[in-house]
């Protein structure tokens, strides 16, 4: 999955635009601006509830267009208590191609040469960085490692779920790793297939002993993402040092599963093996995983997961859909907002199979209120 989406040659997200419904597949924010406007009006209750630090930044892990992040902050900054204390925008991203559309995003008429860049050392890591015009720095990252320390709020939207997974199959109370083959045979039409690993794996050694794994039963497969808990444990550090919450947001279970590896082009859902590099490759995100990592690596609080929709539902969506209905000037308009707060919404839809895990380093006080949308952890 690394290799079929970040390779710096060939990656699939390393060129630029695969957003939107010209692209292979639409995400949240680019739907409806009101996803976008809920988001930071959580954040801004956040910011009350955990004390109104007098100075604050925002780190977006995989922001995609920008889109997110530009209606967070449109939301935002009609809240000047507040917006008077952003300072900077933070952007882990690997694509040069994404970067320069989330510079457009944010920076309305910027040029590529209105970027400082400042090469990397032995001693410190590149950096690109751009100003608002409203004072808020723009910067990006290749990892959160090299953010700068500060009270933050940190986002991951549709982020875990296209971070590498390896697969496992148990077969004779055995468990084995699923790997990819060449395959050159005519039985398939696919350059590629998942084979078993006749023999145990550093990976298999490492994780497949553990006691939660030994209820399942020949034929089960699941999957595991060390890079997830990874990130997400740095994430936890990062809060657990500087102070600030967090949200991950992507289709998943707050359990672990099997085969959801999927392919997606043209807004379809296509066989993994089919022309890598051409299409996005994702699976579901294990919530339970993440609380676990979190856990572990800080003494950071967890919250959820809750659906989408409770979460939407929670932040005041349908007043906000009323309001720019009466504003909305045609039919057409009238129509697309009703559309995308139906998708966004619908169980059968993104309302359910999205999720919303929130995280946060607590103060005395903050302890006895949680977060918006979390008063009844389900």
């Amino acid at each position: 999955m690394r290799q079929v989406l970040v390779n710096p040659l060939s990656g699939y997200y390393m060129e630029g635009d695969v957003f939107g419904r010209q692209g292979d597949f639409v995400t949240s924010p680019e739907i409806s601006q009101i996803f976008g406007e809920l988001c930071g009006i959580w954040y801004l209750t956040e910011w009350m509830r955990l004390g109104k630090p007098e100075k604050t930044q925002i780190i977006e892990f995989g922001p995609g267009r920008g889109t997110l992040m530009s209606d967070m902050l449109r939301a935002l900054a009609q809240f000047p208590s507040f917006y008077k204390t952003l300072t900077d925008v933070h952007f882990v991203e690997a694509s040069p191609g994404l970067r320069k559309m989330q510079r457009a995003a944010l920076v309305k008429g910027s040029e590529d040469k209105d970027v400082v860049r400042v090469e990397g050392t032995a001693e410190q890591a590149p950096i690109e960085t751009i100003r608002r015009e409203d004072g808020v720095n723009v910067s990006w990252h290749d990892g959160i490692e090299v953010v700068p320390d500060q009270w933050s709020f940190i986002m991951a939207h549709e982020f875990f779920d296209a971070l590498p997974i390896h697969s496992f199959e148990k077969q004779e109370s055995e468990w084995g790793e699923l790997l990819i083959d060449m395959d050159d045979t005519d039985e398939t039409e696919h350059n590629f297939r998942i084979v078993r690993s006749p023999n145990p794996t550093s990976m298999s050694k490492a994780y497949m002993h553990e006691e939660r794994f030994k209820d399942f039963k020949d034929g089960d497969r699941i999957e595991l993402s060390p890079d997830s808990w990874g990130i997400a444990e740095k994430m936890a550090k990062y809060l657990d040092r500087n102070g600030g919450s967090a949200l991950a947001i992507d289709y998943g279970q707050d359990f672990i599963q099997g085969d959801t590896l999927r392919a997606i082009k043209n807004h379809k859902i296509i066989h993994p093996m089919s022309d890598p590099g051409s299409a996005d490759l994702s699976a579901d995100v294990d919530f339970a995983f993440l609380k676990e990592a979190i856990a572990k690596g800080s003494d950071v609080t967890t919250y959820g997961p809750i659906t989408q929709a409770k979460f939407l539902q929670s932040l005041g969506i349908q007043a906000r859909v009323e309001q720019l209905f009466r504003n909305a000037k045609s039919k057409q308009s009238r129509k697309t907002l009703l559309d995308g707060a139906e998708r966004l919404m619908n169980p059968e839809e993104m309302g359910r199979i999205y999720k919303v895990l929130a995280f946060a380093k607590e103060t005395e006080k903050s302890k006895k209120t949680p977060p918006a949308g979390y008063e009844i952890q389900n």
